[in-house]
């Protein structure tokens, strides 16, 4: 080293450390450093300053990265703040732009206890989350009515009438938010924050829902028309509500996800609870088709009930980000993916693996003393 470090140095000290950082996320690590400093190293005087600063502030609850992502990142929003409002300089002299391109998410790295998900709502507070919460309700009504979902038992025709439908919906708001931010962004000749990058990824997750069911069961035509009027009736109401209230529509969507997370447990445990030798039963262990065991990293035995985990686990991660993102601050960067609390987050498990490994050494010293 010249006095400075660079990406491909960081990636070589992180390597170091391979108990606190495996290759993918050095890579990706390096990659946002490269990307954040253009190309450029930071002193090494300025890395020790930021290590000092990433844990000071993990230890005042300012980002440290622990807990729920979003809730952790929301949280520690206002710590990267000055008095003026504006974003304070980073040590590492890291700034927000490359939040704007390199967002991604992998749906295939899910561990078991991600795919232990919580049914949690959140409480409506105010008259907008109210009435968001109502017309989510309103809506489940009818179409369990219509569907005839609470009326006699849970059968495979069933669950996958009401998936199939309910995905080619569901992959709508996520890309009317993302058309609208990205327009918004060309009009006002700004950033966006990397945020339509996420609502795009979201929209795309619900089409391979939708890819992935419709290999279990090819719909009709009466079936692809009733899909065509309830994209023409809800993409029109999504999008100028959209336009009207941006924060609304992301409580409306983070109560559907709720409503989803809700549908995929109780078939998830209709299949639990199916009799051996029922059709659930025989479904629920038949192979998974090929294009969710390649999304979602199922194996090679993957089979129907992890595809329902799976996707229950996005509808969660959907649930929480719409949740998070409704009414945050427009200057707000991704909450998923802000270059300066990944940074901070790495910086933190370096010193906690370095701290680690001189402990263990001290104890070393002692037990051979």
């Amino acid at each position: 080293m010249d006095g400075t470090i660079d990406a491909e140095e960081l990636g070589d000290l992180l390597r170091k450390h391979a108990s606190a950082f495996d290759e993918g996320e050095i890579v990706e690590l390096t990659e946002l450093f490269y990307a954040s400093t253009g190309g450029s190293g930071v002193g090494i005087g300025k890395f020790l300053e930021a290590l000092d600063d990433a844990t000071t502030r993990a230890a005042a609850g300012g980002g440290g990265g622990d807990g729920d992502e979003v809730d952790a990142t929301i949280a520690g929003w206002n710590s990267l703040l000055g008095s003026d409002g504006k974003l304070k300089t980073h040590p590492l002299g890291i700034g927000t732009c490359a939040s704007e391109y390199m967002f991604a998410k992998s749906h295939g790295k899910y561990s078991k206890e991600d795919l232990d998900i919580e049914v949690s709502h959140r409480v409506p507070l105010t008259l907008s989350d109210k009435t968001a919460f109502f017309a989510v309700k309103c809506v489940r009504l009818v179409f369990d009515t219509a569907t005839l979902w609470n009326f006699g038992s849970i059968t495979k025709e069933k669950i996958l009438n009401r998936a199939i439908f309910l995905e080619t919906i569901a992959a709508i708001p996520g890309m009317v938010a993302a058309i609208i931010r990205h327009f918004r962004s060309l009009r006002n000749m700004s950033r966006d924050g990397g945020m339509l990058n996420m609502f795009l990824e979201e929209a795309n997750n619900e089409r391979m829902h939708l890819l992935t069911f419709i290999r279990m069961k090819e719909p009709g035509t009466a079936f692809r028309a009733a899909v065509i009027g309830a994209q023409f009736g809800f993409g029109g109401f999504f999008l100028t509500a959209y336009m009207i209230n941006p924060a609304w529509c992301h409580r409306f969507v983070g109560y559907v996800e709720e409503e989803a997370c809700h549908t995929y447990t109780r078939i998830l445990r209709e299949m639990e609870d199916a009799p051996h030798g029922s059709e659930l039963a025989r479904w629920k262990d038949e192979d998974a088709p090929k294009i969710a065991k390649g999304y979602w990293a199922l194996g090679e035995d993957g089979t129907i009930y992890d595809v329902m985990k799976a996707v229950r686990a996005d509808e969660a991660e959907h649930r929480d980000v719409n949740h998070a993102v409704s009414g945050v601050p427009d200057n707000m960067v991704n909450p998923l993916y802000d270059p300066r609390q990944k940074m901070d987050v790495m910086l933190k498990k370096y010193v906690e693996d370095m701290m680690e490994k001189e402990a263990n050494k001290d104890a070393e010293s002692r037990l051979r003393a």
